[in-house]
């Protein structure tokens, strides 16, 4: 039952966002949020589109359908990036068509990734992982990125209290509390959980490991995306931000294919379906 319910929430996921990332690309005067914003929504629409939509796809059937573990894993990391994605649309964006359809693509990713989780940890499982100079990379990487991202907000975040006059790089200076939020409360602690839980080869390291690097890479071109909209359009990016970004998303997604193939996966009541 849970397997077909994934299945038939992913389903509409993709069938939903095709429609709504499509719409909002060819018209992106349809978001009501001004030139700048806009043009973040534009490349972060684009992403989600050729990106994140397929590997939604391909993950749901290598993983779900073929009841493959560590595929399973990556369409958890592909959920959380649409549950993260569509908070914004949801919280931070002004009213639009769009919202009629972006609505229940937030809904159900949020549930689909809790029933993914759910199916994810039903069996007793031993990760375990080949290759240990690949594995501190990994671990390196989870930790450099989450600490330098964390500093950037934080910085940003004390110079607002310390300063009423402070500006942020946001059109009307204030600080993006809801990325603030997101990444601090909920993205960060998990990379930051993945890099140490792995460093003591533990199992429940691998598997946040796993969803964390999957969300990452592809959240880091979204950003890049959103940087490069800017730039095209003449908005005034923040090109260090662009660099960031970039080497997120083109280091996360090199380690996270190597991560998903030295991972080795044994299931102690000798069920697993793949290794």
């Amino acid at each position: 039952m849970a397997k077909r319910t994934l299945l038939t929430f992913s389903i509409l996921i993709a069938v939903l966002t095709l429609v709504s990332c499509s719409i909002s690309i060819i018209n992106n005067g349809i978001y009501q949020d001004g030139a700048w914003a806009n043009a973040q929504w534009l490349g972060q629409d684009m992403v989600t589109l050729l990106l994140a939509l397929p590997f939604l796809l391909i993950s749901l059937s290598r993983g779900v359908q073929n009841s493959n573990w560590k595929w399973t894993l990556v369409h958890s990391g592909i959920l959380l990036y649409f549950t993260y994605t569509y908070s914004f649309y949801m919280f931070a964006a002004e009213l639009s068509f769009l919202y009629l359809l972006q609505v229940p693509i937030f809904g159900l990713a949020v549930i689909g990734m809790v029933i993914s989780l759910i199916e994810i940890f039903k069996h007793d499982r031993v990760c375990s992982f080949k290759g240990r100079g690949l594995k501190i990379t990994i671990i390196a990487y989870l930790l450099l990125i989450s600490i330098l991202i964390a500093s950037l907000w934080i910085k940003d975040l004390v110079s607002h209290l310390a300063d009423p006059n402070h500006l942020s790089d946001t059109p009307d200076g204030k600080a993006p509390l809801i990325i603030y939020s997101l990444d601090l409360a909920l993205i960060i602690p998990l990379m930051l959980a993945s890099a140490v839980l792995m460093a003591k080869n533990k199992t429940l390291g691998y598997i946040l490991g796993g969803i964390i690097l999957t969300k990452t890479s592809t959240l880091g071109f979204a950003l890049m995306a959103m940087a490069l909209s800017l730039y095209i359009q003449n908005l005034d990016p923040d090109y260090f931000l662009i660099i960031l970004w970039s080497i997120i998303g083109v280091a996360g997604t090199i380690l996270t294919l190597s991560y998903m193939k030295k991972l080795s996966v044994s299931d102690t009541d000798h069920h697993s379906h793949e290794n």
